[in-house]
């Protein structure tokens, strides 16, 4: 029996759906098994109308159709084209010259025109992993985004023209494509890093984490420049490849977010009354959230004390993974969600604790509890917490724009890129690769060591030091770690405030006990 090759999404991974057709006379009907959802149910309507269009007698006849593997669930109207063209294959004399190199994604009306569908390209971006080398598609949406260089995308607007194409007749094309829309700047979020005073050592850690993709907390009082530090990281993140721009395009769409086609990395603020939910991914139909919609770019969290500490523990797994899988009663699925995390809280409820300013109204237990809501977990997982002050507004003459830090971090991740094969960069490498790879002398990781077991320090804080060690060195050009970029992360590492019992106690009042 002829088979039609198909592709189905979980979450945002792809497997191959095979599907068969079976006639036999018998009461009217058609049904379609295979785990199909409620949407894809209805299917059967297009698809015996469509054959109706067609002049294709279903009287007195039952169309069984098969969805394989039946233990998976099948959603969305994607599946249409294939199911006609099975059910096709059956009632004509001469079987379609249709090849398993061959995958079918369309959706049908009632007339049997071909029409796009929710998570189109996706499911092409899948078929070319899964191995199609031709892939059958409705004309019109536009496709310049696809590399074209491994598989032959053909463009069909009818059944009909489906069918003549697999009969070997030219086709011809009767609407015209829709031209690419040109790559955008995003301007949403643009403080030009010039434009911001002071907070010179911060600038610093933001340009190590952008060229590394290392994690960031700044905590501080109200007004110290904290937003801004944050808004101005996205203007330093290098441009996006074209592979990175289209995996981000398919994240937005399977989200059903718009986001115009952009070179730039993605910026996403979500506000502290969010939901776990909506941070992280999932519903009844899992749909990726604000880390995912984040990948390949900036995931700013402002008032980190306000957030739910249940929800901020979530956060934990896809720091470490750059994925993340959500799993319901009925399936499990994954999407991406390698993002740079930028954080900013205040010290205490009031947010004066420890000013020099204003006298903190706060008691040492909320101070305390405030300070804790970020788990001991999630603040290992963090490179950089960095304490700012409030600057004046002429203490330090403008400094470097965004475009010219911009390069050194663009340098700095391409020497990544060559170094892990284009796949991590230091701050999300699995940690045999760092490694293997960062090229330190016996001498500077005995420095680390000792530093790590003077100040009480984890094993991935050791692992930390050296992953920022490595993106120094990569900024400053350099094959070798340097000692001076060992001594910058260690130095950056001792200043990080931790909230304890004793520390609330002399920055203000009595601890409760």
């Amino acid at each position: 029996m002829r088979a039609i090759y198909s592709v189905g999404l979980e979450g945002s991974q792809g497997h191959i759906v095979t599907i068969e057709a079976r006639i036999r006379e018998e009461k009217e009907n058609l049904v379609i098994v295979g785990l199909p959802d409620a949407i894809l149910k209805e299917s059967r309507e297009r698809v015996s109308s469509a054959l109706n269009a067609l002049s294709l007698n279903l009287s007195s006849t039952k169309v069984t159709i098969q969805l394989f593997p039946s233990d998976r669930q099948k959603q969305g109207t994607g599946f249409d084209l294939a199911m006609a063209l099975a059910v096709i294959d059956r009632m004509k004399k001469r079987p379609l010259r249709i090849g398993k190199e061959t995958c079918v994604l369309a959706s049908i009306n009632l007339y049997g025109d071909l029409m796009p569908f929710h998570g189109l390209l996706p499911c092409i971006n899948q078929a070319r992993k899964l191995g199609f080398t031709r892939i059958l598609v409705p004309a019109g949406p536009n496709y310049a985004l696809l590399p074209k260089d491994d598989i032959e995308l053909v463009e069909l607007e009818t059944i009909s023209q489906t069918l003549q194409y697999l009969e070997g007749q030219p086709i011809m094309r009767l609407t015209e494509t829709e031209p690419l829309p040109e790559m955008t700047e995003d301007e949403t979020h643009s403080v030009d890093f010039s434009a911001i005073r002071g907070h010179s050592e911060a600038k610093k850690v933001l340009e190590i984490a952008a060229a590394g993709g290392h994690h960031v907390l700044f905590t501080g009082p109200p007004g110290c420049g904290k937003t801004m530090l944050a808004d101005a990281f996205h203007t330093i993140l290098p441009d996006l490849t074209d592979q990175e721009v289209l995996d981000v395009h398919n994240t937005y769409l399977l989200a059903k977010h718009h986001r115009p086609i952009s070179k730039r990395p993605p910026y996403r603020h979500p506000h502290h009354s969010a939901s776990a939910m909506s941070l992280i991914g999932g519903g009844t139909y899992p749909k990726p959230g604000e880390i995912s919609l984040a990948d390949r770019g900036v995931l700013f969290l402002d008032e980190l004390g306000e957030f739910s500490r249940k929800t901020l523990d979530m956060l934990r797994q896809p720091m470490e993974s750059g994925e993340v899988e959500i799993s319901r009663v009925k399936q499990a699925v994954r999407y991406p969600a390698s993002f740079i995390l930028i954080s900013a809280t205040n010290p205490c409820p009031c947010g004066y604790h420890g000013s020099r300013q204003r006298y903190c109204s706060c008691s040492a237990n909320q101070v305390r509890n405030y300070q804790l809501k970020a788990s001991g977990p999630l603040n290992d997982r963090l490179d950089f917490i960095m304490g700012l002050k409030s600057t004046g507004i002429q203490e330090e003459a403008p400094g470097e724009d965004s475009k010219t830090i911009r390069d050194r971090t663009t340098g700095a991740r391409i020497i990544q890129h060559e170094r892990y094969n284009g796949r991590y960069l230091n701050g999300n490498a699995p940690s045999k690769l760092v490694l293997e790879n960062c090229r330190a002398t016996e001498t500077q990781l005995d420095t680390i060591n000792q530093a790590c077991f003077d100040n009480k320090w984890s094993n991935r804080t050791q692992l930390k030091l050296i992953r920022i060690a490595r993106t120094i060195s990569d900024l400053e050009g350099l094959a070798h770690l340097s000692d001076r970029a060992i001594a910058f992360a260690i130095h950056y590492r001792t200043l990080m405030p931790v909230a304890t019992d004793s520390n609330v106690a002399e920055e203000g009042g009595e601890v409760e006990v």
